[in-house]
């Protein structure tokens, strides 16, 4: 029995059967996205100042991203327009152009950004006099002067997009003002009380996933850890880390700044300057001034809880847009083509709508989360 209506379009619909089944689903995704843009809305518009850390953000990345998938959204319908020319060649290539530019999509979030941010690190401390002292070896201060407090205050702004009106309020204390970078090794104590360092490796100057989520801890108020599923200070019996601040929010700070340029990250923990460049400046913090290190999970704080489930959510739908396409190029699908080419083609007109939504979604998941 041959179903009607799966080439030629229906009388009451002016459309095939597929195309109105796509319409619906994507009325379906429009309440699922639409409900989780709603939310982000209320939660950044609720958010407390200092608690939405919008300059963590790449915006080079998320605009090449954005790149690919708009050159995806070109390729695909190009390799729809090659099926209406009868031209299989054709439709191949743009076809596989457009599986590249999404893998590329899914290699750029899942293998560079996503480990980026769980290999980095924000350290608060446990109060304003054990923080001050920390910026102010970072920064190359003798002390926490007022001009080591402006450079802070400058970064903490350029990290959260605000003012310095909240700086000034005093709502939130130099003590819960992050310090952001990465844990590159640690200290722990022998049975002879002596220090022992370990160094926390990494390749080609990338931390990877093996490196995530290595480090929690989180200190209560009375010296107690909670919070935290794993406290690895206690579990490796850490009494200091190693840290290299500043990838990313400090680093375009000092990059503004000539005059403190060959004193970037300040000193290592030798006590001597490092390479001019800003790579390989390490500080040791004793864990003692530590009350949280939490890197960029979703547990890190709202923003990065909605960042990860929107894009997750996303790349999801790309990958599942991806084995679509690869099933349209499989010799199954030839043999469709060959046995009923205008079926087919709709099949690719319809695969070709979802990404468009795909790519749609992503236009608005950028500004929110990179650029505002």
């Amino acid at each position: 029995m041959e179903i009607p209506y799966n080439s030629t379009a229906r009388p009451d619909t002016g459309l095939y059967n597929g195309k109105v089944g796509i319409w619906l689903f994507l009325a379906s995704e429009v309440m699922l996205f639409g409900a989780l843009f709603s939310a982000y809305v209320l939660l950044r518009v609720g958010a407390e100042p200092g608690n939405w850390s919008m300059g963590l953000m790449s915006k080079e990345v998320g605009a090449f991203n954005t790149l690919i998938l708009i050159a995806s959204s070109a390729t695909i319908v190009l390799a729809w327009v090659s099926l209406k020319l009868k031209d299989w060649n054709g439709y191949r290539k743009w076809k596989i152009a457009t599986v590249v530019f999404a893998s590329m999509f899914l290699i750029v979030k899942w293998g560079y950004e996503w480990p980026a941010k769980f290999t980095h690190y924000d350290v608060t401390f446990v109060d304003d006099e054990a923080a001050e002292t920390v910026f102010a070896n970072v920064l190359g201060q003798d002390s926490y002067n007022k001009e080591c407090r402006e450079k802070h205050r400058e970064i903490w702004n350029a990290r959260y997009d605000i003012d310095g009106k909240v700086w000034d309020s005093g709502s939130v204390g130099t003590k819960d003002k992050p310090l952001d970078g990465h844990i590159v090794g640690y200290y722990t104590e022998n049975e002879d009380g002596e220090r022992e360092h370990h160094k926390v490796g990494k390749a080609f100057g990338i931390y990877f996933w093996s490196h995530a989520f290595a480090w929690r801890h989180d200190k209560r108020n009375d010296g107690r850890t909670t919070g935290a599923k794993r406290d690895t200070f206690r579990e490796k019996g850490v009494v200091a880390v190693e840290i290299e601040p500043a990838h990313g929010t400090w680093d375009k700070h000092t990059d503004k700044h000539a005059s403190v340029t060959d004193r970037r990250y300040a000193k290592a923990s030798d006590g001597k300057a490092s390479d001019a460049g800003g790579h390989g400046h390490t500080i040791t913090i004793e864990t003692s001034k530590i009350s949280r290190v939490s890197s960029y999970e979703p547990a890190h704080s709202t923003f990065f809880a909605v960042y990860y489930t929107l894009t997750g959510l996303h790349a999801l739908h790309v990958f599942g847009g991806i084995l679509v396409m690869i099933y349209h190029l499989m010799p199954i699908s030839r043999r469709l083509y060959e046995s009923d080419p205008d079926r087919f083609t709709n099949r690719i007109e319809i695969t070709g709508l979802f990404w468009h939504f795909v790519d749609l979604v992503w236009i608005f998941l950028f500004p929110i989360l990179y650029l505002f």
